[in-house]
């Protein structure tokens, strides 16, 4: 064995390239079950720490650390831990920017060839946890972006600090636009004073779900005397997220108000 840590040899290698390859296989079948790799993030710095053993003067040591490592990161308890699906509106930008990561880190392992063999194992080490973070993140299930409902009012919901909603009340009738940056999916609206639900339409009487960007949406029925409404909603670029618009008024001679 400590003829084996004097040279970087090709069957040593091959099998570091295999212990990798059955981590990352690892990662992936955890990531389809919503698992995400806990302790079994050491399986990194322990491959690292084997692949710089034989470039360095006495490594005997850092072998017996990345092996210690490595069996941490595959046989503990605790080496995986439960992941809940992410949703398809929010699964996007985590991707994007895991993949950015992994370019950079490919980058810098290429440059690290130029360098000292230590310095290009732990290049290799951060490469091999790049890839590793990116197929936990490919791997998770997306789970359907679900219109919300009812239950949204009884939960967590907060008025945003800047309103993503237009109310415009023309006698009988009242409107409200999405003047915010991105889409709202609706949820329902109530008067401010009735514990009621009622779901906003379009022109043609149908619910509207979802409300683009400059689009507005009917609140009907709308009686005489009304001061004040509540319209629940989340919006598609942070789906978890519950929020709600207010509006309330004072009795005006004018037929028309814009408020918001």
């Amino acid at each position: 064995m400590l003829d084996t840590l004097t040279s970087l040899s090709w069957p040593y290698l091959l099998a570091l390239f295999a212990l990798a390859a059955q981590w990352l296989l690892s990662v992936w079948r955890g990531a389809k079950q919503s698992r995400r790799p806990s302790l079994a993030w050491l399986a990194a710095p322990g491959l690292a720490a084997l692949l710089a053993a034989p470039l360095v003067t006495g490594g005997e040591p850092l072998f017996g650390l990345g092996a210690a490592l490595l069996l941490i990161a595959t046989y503990a308890a605790s080496a995986y831990r439960a992941a809940l699906p992410q949703a398809q509106a929010s699964g996007t930008r985590p991707r994007a920017l895991t993949a950015l990561l992994l370019l950079m880190l490919l980058g810098g392992m290429l440059e690290g060839l130029h360098s000292p063999g230590w310095v290009w194992a732990l290049w290799a080490g951060a490469f091999l946890a790049g890839l590793a973070g990116w197929l936990s993140v490919m791997g998770l299930p997306l789970r359907p972006l679900l219109s919300p409902g009812f239950a949204l009012r009884f939960g967590g919901y907060a008025a945003p600090p800047w309103p993503d909603l237009e109310l415009r009340v023309e006698g009988d009738r009242a409107w409200i636009q999405n003047i915010g940056p991105s889409g709202l999916h609706l949820a329902g609206w109530s008067f401010s004073s009735e514990n009621a639900w009622i779901r906003p339409q379009d022109n043609q009487g149908k619910p509207v779900q979802l409300l683009p960007k400059g689009s507005r949406a009917q609140l009907t029925p709308w009686p005489a005397g009304t001061l004040g409404v509540r319209v629940w909603y989340v919006r598609q670029a942070d789906p978890g997220k519950p929020l709600v618009f207010r509006a309330d008024w004072k009795p005006l001679d004018h037929p028309q108000r814009v408020l918001n």
